[in-house]
């Protein structure tokens, strides 16, 4: 019977480790690295220009992490990242201004467009996938954002 209950208590306590663990296993995998956008969808019509996103490497639990959003003619923009929920979840955040300027440039506007929190569809090393119905200039219209690493 204790060879019984310190078994299950080893299998709870590893997979409730594993499941804290998620949100950093994420971050590790996306920090640090270019990312070739594949799609770019909204209700299944995807963009005329995918952007290249550039993770920065940070410490998740300590300081926002931000990366960069770099469409084919040079436009820039900056943003926020981060996964929550165990790692169920992924919101980028346009940093950005939208004003002045900066208003025409198409980099910033799409990534302002594209920025909300999306579901994790897929989580691996060199894909990730993600899926919303809440992104910001596409409020209740389903975004997916597809990436492999380059």
């Amino acid at each position: 019977m204790k060879l019984i209950i310190t078994s299950l208590s080893l299998v709870l306590l590893v997979g409730t480790l594993n499941s804290c663990n998620k949100t950093k296993t994420n971050a590790n995998r996306i920090e640090d690295g270019e990312w070739d956008v594949t799609e770019l969808s909204v209700d299944g019509v995807n963009q005329d220009e995918l952007p290249h996103l550039y993770f920065s490497d940070c410490d998740a639990y300590s300081s926002p992490c931000t990366g960069q959003w770099e469409n084919h003619e040079g436009g820039k923009g900056n943003f926020a990242w981060q996964f929550n929920d165990k790692g169920e979840t992924f919101a980028i955040s346009n940093q950005s201004e939208v004003t002045g300027e900066h208003a025409k440039d198409e980099a910033i506007l799409q990534c302002q467009n594209f920025s909300g929190n999306y579901s994790v569809v897929l989580n691996d090393k060199k894909m990730m996938e993600f899926k919303t119905t809440t992104a910001l200039g596409f409020d209740g219209k389903t975004v997916i954002l597809k990436m492999e690493k380059k």
